[in-house]
């Protein structure tokens, strides 16, 4: 056996004895991610007694194909939109754990293992990990650095570091806010005023297409942007 099924099936066993009320849902939204969603969840469907929900916003290529292979894995049909296709993923889970994950990001199963862990120890309403980029460039090891820097700073991780949250406090909030951008930045925020956000020592892989197709500065400075123009938003707001 090796070293990572030892750790999984480690895992496994303290999580089966947390109880069934701590299960997990992932929630996987995607449009045409055929290049993608394969690699995304090769390392999830190996865990035992998690919930896995692809949520297709109308793909034109193979992605609802490539999901539907893998045994117990649901696939949803929705309209397009990220926050409409996670509310419609949360909507039919069932686990008191829910965990957002994009269909270009990679995450180990001995970490998500750890996520009801994460929460009862540390009390945390729910969290995040340490992004890892997928390029072996200096210039993306700059971003890391600052996302990372960023995230545990100021408790504001993107949607693409993995978000997870307890059912309870997501229904509360009533789920992500249908929004062309930010839906991700503005849960995190509303979720913030009941408890801590916790930023997981673990990493998630994540794909840098989105600063390889727009340009890494352009990208850059877009997010930032995009950050500064929603709080300034959520502050005239509150005000």
């Amino acid at each position: 056996m090796k070293i990572s099924e030892k750790l999984l099936s480690r895992n496994s066993q303290k999580f089966f004895a947390m109880g069934r009320e701590k299960c997990i849902s992932i929630i996987i939204p995607t449009f045409n991610e055929e290049e993608n969603i394969k690699r995304c969840l090769e390392g999830l469907v190996k865990i035992p007694g998690i919930e896995i929900i692809v949520v297709d916003g109308g793909s034109d290529d193979s992605t609802v194909q490539v999901a539907r292979v893998y045994k117990g894995v649901k696939v949803l049909s929705s309209v397009r939109g990220r926050a409409v296709q996670m509310n419609l993923g949360a909507s039919v889970s069932h686990g008191d754990i829910l965990l957002f994950l994009h269909a270009d990001c990679i995450l180990s199963g001995e970490i998500v293992l750890e996520v009801p862990h994460v929460i009862e120890e540390s009390l945390a309403v729910g969290g995040a990990f340490k992004i890892k980029l997928l390029s072996g460039k200096f210039s993306y090891r700059m971003i890391e650095i600052g996302i990372n820097l960023r995230s545990k700073i100021f408790k504001l991780p993107y949607g693409d570091q993995g978000l997870f949250v307890k059912r309870s406090l997501f229904k509360k909030l009533g789920g992500f806010k249908v929004m062309e951008v930010c839906e991700d930045l503005d849960f995190v925020y509303r979720l913030r005023r009941y408890g801590e956000i916790m930023i997981v020592d673990k990493e998630i892989f994540a794909s840098v297409r989105r600063w390889g197709e727009k340009g890494l500065l352009r990208t850059s400075l877009r997010n930032q942007l995009l950050l500064v123009l929603y709080l300034v938003r959520r502050k005239s707001l509150t005000r």
